[in-house]
């Protein structure tokens, strides 16, 4: 779909540069965005490398398999069902961890387990998803970060001076997002019951 509305877009934006005659125009700003975006991909690359190299030395350490005992009380209130049933609530752990490490990459697969897992205790056996398997899909679009490494990149890429200056407001705003997606969830369950 994406690609589709990208191609919409490209056509649109040709189509018009040649009606209103700046075709030179369009020509040489896809250049130096092309240069640019290369720019970009390097600055990301390098701030994403160092910081998944610490996150997965930190998961060799434990860190990971601790963080996941510490929250699973909190996990417990959040997803009843999956708790009562011991089916999902350690895959959830370890995805929550992960996305809390930054490692976005290893938090997908353990996403889709606990997707795997949540769905196998829906008792409804229908194509609904249930409670906890909503709140953690919007969990998982709002997860908490220790490091934003991603957006102080992007901050270092335009000339921040100090990109990680951020980090206490970017913390309140994730608590703030993750409490009132809790809440909402758990409202909209009671609703709909």
């Amino acid at each position: 779909m994406l690609g589709k509305v990208f191609g919409i877009l490209v056509a649109v934006s040709f189509v018009v540069s040649i009606i209103q005659g700046n075709m030179q125009e369009l020509l040489s700003a896809t250049t130096s965005s092309a240069g640019q975006a290369l720019e970009l991909a390097i600055t990301l690359a390098g701030s994403m490398c160092l910081w998944s190299g610490v996150a997965r030395v930190l998961d060799k350490c434990g860190f990971t398999q601790k963080l996941e005992k510490v929250i699973s009380p909190v996990l417990s209130k959040i997803y009843p069902d999956a708790y009562a049933k011991k089916n999902g609530i350690n895959e959830c752990a370890a995805n929550i961890s992960a996305n809390f490490l930054g490692l976005g990459n290893a938090a997908l697969p353990l996403g889709i387990e606990t997707m795997k897992r949540f769905s196998e205790n829906n008792s409804e056996k229908t194509k609904k998803a249930s409670d906890d398997m909503v709140m953690f899909a919007v969990l998982a679009t709002t997860p908490f970060q220790l490091l934003p490494v991603t957006l102080a990149a992007l901050r270092e890429a335009a000339g921040s001076i100090s990109p990680y200056e951020i980090l206490i407001p970017v913390w309140i705003c994730e608590i703030a997002t993750t409490v009132f997606a809790v809440v909402v969830c758990k409202l909209l369950a009671k609703i709909f019951k």
